[in-house]
């Protein structure tokens, strides 16, 4: 734990050492709040029933799914990120010979972006409630297990991409194209259900689809475990799978660039 708060505390003095940009990024959503509002009043006046299973209100649904997607963003982007840095200060080397396994700095390298991003989240939510955001149903050991099982499966994700950068120094693209669709795939903007029904099924293998289902209704409807389990054993299936696969991939990539003595190229 210690070893782990040593990373935390290390990115959050840097995140600091920064004051104007950090203030800009946080004031920056209580700008875009409004906008996401006034945009969905667009809508106001029209019912759809594919909202109904989310409280049938568009600007709750819109404003969760924008919020969430910062986790995928974080997941997908900071391990690599990690990585890709220690290549071209020519450190990532020095830190495969470091006494901790490189899967532990790794993991606790990317703690900061995970604590950072739910500030963000929450900074999104008290905003949202000067706009009629209704968290008065919020069921919070619902949304924290959502989250959770949500975190682990990013991360399994995240991982692979570190990987794929050790071995073709360009995982970036990877990135580029599963954060483009998740957008279109897992509800971020509209309810999966009004995708034509192809899509609907490739949607169900992204965990960020099931992530974002249960986060909205643990919040918007106070959905109790028992009625999330279908999203919850989904989540918890992917980092289950996902997560084991990531780290035993980093370590096959990670020795085989040792041993092709490509391991600080980029």
């Amino acid at each position: 734990m210690r070893l782990a708060w040593a990373f935390i505390r290390r990115d959050f003095l840097l995140k600091i050492s920064y004051r104007g940009a950090l203030v800009i990024e946080l004031v920056g959503i209580a700008f875009f709040v409004p906008v996401l509002f006034y945009v969905t009043q667009v809508f106001g006046g029209a019912e759809s029933a594919s909202l109904k299973p989310y409280g049938g209100v568009y600007f709750p649904f819109l404003l969760l799914g924008i919020a969430f997607q910062d986790y995928t963003t974080i997941s997908l982007s900071s391990f690599n990120t990690s990585i890709r840095e220690h290549q071209m200060m020519g450190t990532l080397e020095i830190v495969m010979l470091s006494p901790t396994p490189v899967s532990v700095i790794l993991l606790y390298s990317s703690l900061w972006g995970y604590v950072f991003t739910s500030l963000r989240f929450m900074v999104y939510l008290l905003t949202g409630l000067f706009f009629g955001l209704d968290l008065s149903h919020a069921n919070i050991l619902s949304f924290l297990l959502s989250m959770s099982l949500a975190i682990l499966s990013f991360a399994a994700l995240g991982i692979l991409t570190a990987s794929l950068t050790l071995t073709i120094k360009r995982g970036e693209i990877a990135t580029t194209i599963l954060t483009g669709a998740t957008v279109v795939l897992s509800g971020v903007l509209y309810p999966i259900s009004v995708l034509p029904a192809p899509l609907q099924t490739v949607a169900q293998f992204f965990p960020f689809t099931h992530a974002l289902a249960g986060i909205r209704k643990a919040i918007l409807l106070g959905a109790s475990p028992m009625e999330l389990l279908p999203e919850l054993t989904a989540l918890m299936l992917f980092a289950l799978i996902l997560f084991p696969l990531g780290l035993w991939t980093f370590t096959v990539a990670t020795q085989r660039a040792k041993v092709s003595g490509t391991l600080g190229q980029y």
